[in-house]
Formats: structure tokens, sequence, C-alpha cells
């Protein structure tokens, strides 16, 4: 189609095979291919030259739209290669999204202001089930997950930490015994959260049964039920490190215990990763 453009413009086979740097037989070639493609004659090749038949005329403005039309396509396509445009799709955990990402977010915004970023903030497996179904292209969760379909790699961890009341017995020591929290009501997240799972495993591998007093989604809601006297909790120390600070929250270490918790970026192994999101990857604290 290209070819029929250009022959039409300039009324010359030669002139036109200079321009598209073809051979004169490769221009003739192409333009008799269209023509029995579309079952017209475009070219009048009685005289000389190459004068457009009443067809040819007629089709010309329609061959030059779609011509338009596909350079813009491949100049999108350049835009999108060069993470000119767009949009990028991911997943973190609460905690994530407030102390791991922040930094992330402005580089990546400053370096590719034209792309649209949409951040869905849930739970752990909330998250593989949306990274599963194609909804995201990577998500920051608490490692470890299973799932041979799942890639992962780390970009940071966090402790965590037993966080109590100002006011509870154990809060002015500056070490227990985990028995001893047994006995206090735990406030902790959903059934669904890997830190819930690896909190309530750490327990049962001392043969200890908390009492769950309140299961809720977010940290920050977490400590502000603990500083109130309503339990204790395990919650990643970077949450509550102003709280400890500040005299709000007491955090003794629990004798025997140590949660480091990997935080991680993860895709679906097999799945095309858009340009966007490897350059996102490619920001994220090693």
């Amino acid at each position: 189609m290209r070819t029929y453009v250009t022959v039409a413009r300039t009324k010359s086979v030669t002139e036109a095979s200079r321009h598209l740097h073809l051979t004169q037989p490769a221009v003739s070639l192409q333009i008799r291919r269209l023509e029995d493609s579309l079952g017209e004659t475009l070219f009048d090749r009685s005289g000389r030259g190459m004068k457009l038949t009443a067809a040819g005329t007629h089709l010309l403005p329609r061959a030059e739209e779609v011509l338009r039309s596909a350079d813009s396509l491949e100049a999108a396509a350049r835009d999108y290669r060069g993470i000119h445009s767009g949009s990028l799709s991911i997943g973190t955990t609460d905690v994530a999204s407030i102390h791991v990402l922040p930094r992330t977010f402005r580089k990546f915004n400053r370096r590719y202001p034209g792309i649209e970023l949409s951040v869905q903030v849930e739970g752990t497996r909330s998250l593989i089930s949306s990274l599963r179904a194609g909804d995201i292209e990577i998500a920051i969760v608490a490692l470890p997950v299973a799932g041979d379909d799942l890639v992962s790699r780390a970009v940071g961890e966090d402790r965590l930490v037993a966080i109590l009341p100002r006011r509870h017995p154990l809060s002015d020591r500056k070490r227990i015994r985990l028995e001893e929290l047994a006995g206090t009501p735990m406030i902790t997240f959903k059934e669904e959260s890997v830190t819930r799972t690896w909190v309530s495993e750490t327990f049962r591998r001392e043969g200890l049964n908390p009492t769950i007093a309140m299961e809720i989604s977010s940290p920050e809601a977490i400590k502000k039920l603990v500083e109130v006297g309503l339990g204790f909790a395990f919650l990643p120390e970077r949450t509550v490190h102003h709280e400890i600070r500040d005299g709000r929250l007491s955090s003794p270490s629990v004798a025997g215990v140590r949660l480091i918790r990997k935080i991680g970026a993860l895709r679906v192994s097999d799945r095309y990763l858009s340009p966007a999101a490897e350059a996102f990857l490619d920001l994220l604290p090693k």
C-alpha cells in the first residue's frame, strides 16, 4: 500500500523505487499484487508515466489514511517500548506500601511520568490471587509463598517485635518468655495473612495456644488497639518505631524468638512483563 501511494504521488515507478529503496521490478510487482488483491486496476499504463485510474483516484485517500494509522501505531509502540506512556498495576501489602515502596514510587514517577501507576493494597494471599488472575503484574508481599508458577526476588526484610500497652504488667521488663504472652489477648492479622500464619506457628512450636482477641488487616489499626490496652501483637519493628520511642508502646524482647520477615517482589514466572513492570522491578531495593 505504501508503494501504491508513493507511485501515485511521484507518477513514476523509477522515482518511487528511489524513494522506497526498491528495484523497479519490485515496485511493479507490489502494485500488481495490490491490484489483484483489490480486484481493481489502480494505474493506467498505456502512456508515459503512471496515471491513476478512476478506481486508483477513488481509493488513494483511503490508502493514505491507512498508512497514517499504521505510522501512528508504530509510534505508539515505540513510546510503549520507551516507557513514555501506558499504565502499570501492582499490588502491595500495607506495611510495604508505607515503609518499603515510597522511594521507589517517587523514583518511578520522576523517571516515567507518562506511566499511570495503579497500586492495590491487600493482604498477601489476596494479592497472589490478583497476580495469578492477571489483574496486577507485580506483587510486593511477605515471603515465603508457595507456588511453582511464581518467582520472587527479595527487596527488604522486617523484624517482627512484640508490642504491649505501656500499662501491661510485662511492659517494664526488657525480656519476657513466649508463654507469658500466651495469657494475654492477642490482636493479629486475619487468617489469610502470611505473617499471622508465621506467628501462630511460633506459638505452636512451643506448645502454646494464644487467645485471639481481634483479627484486623491494618497494622496501623492493630498498634492503636494495643496502645489503648486491648491486647498485645507482633508487628514489623519499623511500623512501631515511633510509638516505642515516644513511650506509647512497650517492646520487650521475647526469649528464643527471632522473627525476621522477608519482603519480596513476586511475579508469575511464565507471563510476559510489560516494559513498565520491568522498569519498576529495576528500581526496587536490591
